[in-house]
């Protein structure tokens, strides 16, 4: 039986938590060490020497090197800017403020826009302008291109904006 240190529980032998408290028990005496049949056969671990490639002086813990994000494909802003105008800015790094003003303002004139469209359809001119709306969102999807193209450092071009 194991006691546990925190609590003072009885605890089963090769537990490593306490049932009661969940504190980490301590080690059975001697467990450690392997059994010197283990110690010499395929792959022993010899745990009272360090590996002959450890230098404590010189090895450095491991840490994870920062990569440099790779850029995103311009045409993932520009489709989603086609779809929900403005929006496909959130992708481009700084351009947060600049997307959700584009998709209000977007928003706003579209509504005026199609209650004028709707009226003026009785006469048969609000059915043209009703073609308007994906030439808007084509222009605003370039110019999402665009700006995602400069945000990638020169891997991709502007096509319309430069």
């Amino acid at each position: 039986m194991i006691i546990c240190p925190s609590c003072g529980n009885e605890n089963t032998d090769g537990m490593r938590f306490c049932v009661r408290c969940g504190a980490m028990l301590p080690p059975p005496p001697g467990s450690w060490k392997a059994p010197e049949e283990q110690q010499t056969g395929y792959g022993a671990v010899n745990q009272t020497t360090l590996p002959p490639t450890y230098n404590p002086q010189t090895s450095a813990p491991y840490r994870a090197q920062p990569s440099a994000a790779e850029p995103i494909h311009p045409a993932i802003p520009a489709l989603v800017s086609f779809l929900f105008p403005g929006l496909g800015l959130l992708f481009v790094p700084n351009k947060v403020g600049l997307a959700i003003v584009i998709f209000i303002v977007h928003m706003v004139v579209m509504f005026f826009y199609f209650i004028v469209a709707f009226i003026l359809s009785f006469i048969g001119i609000g059915i043209c302008m009703f073609l308007l709306v994906p030439v808007v969102n084509v222009f605003i999807a370039l110019h999402s291109y665009d700006e995602a193209a400069k945000a990638s450092n020169g891997k991709f071009q502007p096509i319309l904006f430069k």
